[in-house]
C-alpha cells in the first residue's frame, strides 16, 4: 500500500464521507469485525471474525455447490435459491479454505451510479472462484468499475494469508494483517475505512472521536491486545467467549457482572447501542484457518445464529453432504428462531436494553454446553489432522454438534423465556 494509492482513493470518496457517515448512523446494517494474521495466534492458524448487525433478524447456515469450491455461508433464511444459484451471503468459507467476511463502509461510495453486485454478491462470487488470499486481490482488480460494493471485506487462506480490502465501486487498498501497515498481527474494522479518512495504518482510536463505530472499533482492538497478552493468546476460545459476546459501554467499560467483567453485579438495565454484541446482531461466526500444509478443508466456520449472547456457537465445514437442518431449514434456521425468542424475552420493550435478570442463567446454561463443543470439536479436528476424514464422517459430526447445541437452547427457551418475558413487563 502506497501513500499515492491512499490519496487517489480519498478523493474518490472523501466528498462523500461526511454524508455517509451521518447516513450510516441511522442504518442497521452495522458490524465488527478482525482479521488476525497465523503470526498473532496461539496455535499459528489464522482467524476470522465478524458479528453481524443488521434489520433481517432469520439468519441461517446454507451449502451452495454450483461453483468451483463447496461453500457453507451464513445468509438471510431464504434468500439463496436453490442451493446457491443466486443471492448474497454475509461471511462463509470454501473447501479450498478461503474465508470471507465484509463490514459495511458506506464511505467508500463514490457519486457515479454503478452496476454490478453488491457486498453480498461479491462476496459469494468470490468463495465459488477464489482459494487464496492472491485470488481476491486478482477478482478485486478485474472488477474495479464492476461492481457496487462499499465494504471492508477480511480474507484468510489455506496458505497462511490474512488480509483486509477496503473496497469501493471503482477501487480498492489492500492491507496485510501484518507487516508495515501493523505490527500487531491483526486488523480491526466496524463501519468506516481508512482510506476515504485519509488515514495511512491504523489510526489511535483518539483520532477517530466524530467517527460513526469509532467506538466499536476501539473496543474491539482493546478486547485483541487483552487478549494476545493473556495466557491462552489469541484463540478460537477468545473469540467465541470474549469478543462476540461482548458488552461494554461506549467509552468500552465492560458492564459488571457480563462476560468480561464477571465478578462485578449487572445493572438491571444493559443498553445495547453501542455493544458489540448489540440490539441489532443477527448472527456470528469466527473463521478458524488451518496451517499451511494441512488439509484446506478443515477450516472451521463456527457460527452463531442469532445474537451471540443469547445463541450457541456450532462448527461449520464445507463437505459435499450440506448443512444440518438445524442451520437450515425449509424455511428458517430453527436454532435461529429459538436464539430470538430467548432474546426478545429477556429485551426491555423498547428494544433498546437487556434486562440482565436473565442473563447469568443464560451464560451459565450456553457457555457449559458450548465449551462441550468445543473440546470435542478440538479432539476431533486434532484426529482429522492425523488421518483426512471423509465428508460423510465431517457431516455427522456436525450434524451431532448441531443437535446439541439447538436442544440446550430448546431447553432454555421452555425454561428461562417464559419468566423472563414476563420480568420485562
Amino acid at each position: 500500500m502506497t501513500t499515492a494509492r491512499l490519496v487517489r482513493f480519498s478523493i474518490l470518496t472523501v466528498a462523500f464521507s461526511i454524508q455517509f457517515f451521518v447516513l450510516g448512523a441511522r442504518r442497521a446494517d452495522a458490524c465488527t469485525t478482525a482479521v488476525v494474521s497465523g503470526a498473532a495466534t496461539a496455535d499459528g492458524r489464522p482467524l476470522l471474525w465478524k458479528n453481524r448487525d443488521t434489520k433481517q433478524r432469520d439468519n441461517e447456515v446454507v451449502f451452495i455447490g454450483d461453483g468451483k469450491y463447496p461453500i457453507v455461508a451464513v445468509a438471510n433464511a431464504g434468500s439463496v435459491a436453490n442451493a446457491g444459484s443466486s443471492g448474497s451471503i454475509w461471511m462463509g468459507v470454501n473447501g479450498a479454505g478461503f474465508c470471507i467476511e465484509n463490514s459495511l463502509s458506506n464511505d467508500l461510495a463514490v457519486t457515479e451510479k454503478m452496476k454490478g453486485p453488491g457486498n453480498g454478491g461479491f462476496m459469494l462470487i468470490a468463495l465459488k472462484t477464489c482459494a487464496t488470499v492472491e485470488d481476491f486481490a486478482e477478482l478485486c482488480g478485474r472488477t474495479d468499475g464492476e461492481r457496487t460494493t462499499t465494504a471492508n471485506i477480511g480474507v484468510i487462506d489455506a496458505q497462511g494469508g490474512a488480509a483486509l480490502f477496503e473496497i469501493g465501486p471503482k477501487s480498492h487498498v489492500r492491507f496485510e494483517a501484518t507487516g508495515e501497515a501493523t505490527e500487531r498481527g491483526y486488523l480491526v474494522r466496524s463501519n468506516f475505512s481508512m482510506t476515504a479518512n485519509g488515514f495511512d495504518g491504523e489510526p489511535e482510536s483518539g483520532a477517530l472521536a466524530n467517527v460513526y463505530s469509532s467506538e466499536r472499533y476501539a473496543r474491539a482492538c482493546s478486547l485483541l491486545e487483552r487478549g494476545k497478552q493473556a495466557e491462552e493468546g489469541l484463540a478460537i476460545g477468545y473469540f467465541l467467549r470474549k469478543c462476540a459476546r461482548d458488552l461494554a459501554d461506549d467509552q468500552g467499560r465492560p458492564v459488571p457482572g457480563t462476560v468480561n467483567a464477571s465478578g462485578g453485579e449487572s445493572p438491571k438495565r444493559i443498553a445495547t447501542k453501542n455493544t458489540i454484541s448489540r440490539r441489532t446482531t443477527v448472527s456470528a461466526a469466527v473463521f478458524h484457518g488451518v496451517r499451511p500444509g494441512e488439509a484446506p478443508q478443515l477450516t472451521t466456520m463456527w457460527t452463531f445464529l442469532g445474537d451471540p449472547t443469547f445463541s450457541i456457537a456450532v462448527p461449520c465445514w464445507p463437505t459435499s453432504r450440506g448443512v444440518a437442518p438445524e442451520l437450515d431449514g425449509e424455511r428458517v434456521s430453527e436454532l435461529c428462531s429459538q436464539a430470538r425468542e430467548l432474546r426478545d424475552a429477556c429485551y426491555s420493550e423498547d428494544g433498546e436494553a437487556i434486562d440482565s435478570a436473565r442473563l447469568a442463567d443464560i451464560y451459565r446454561r450456553t457457555w457449559s454446553v458450548e465449551d462441550e463443543i468445543v473440546r470435542q470439536t478440538q479432539e476431533k479436528l486434532a484426529a482429522w489432522r492425523k488421518a483426512t476424514p471423509t465428508d460423510e464422517e465431517i457431516y455427522a459430526f456436525h450434524r451431532e454438534m448441531a443437535q446439541e447445541a439447538q436442544s440446550a437452547l430448546r431447553s432454555l427457551v421452555s425454561d428461562l423465556a417464559p419468566a423472563a418475558a414476563t420480568a420485562t413487563q
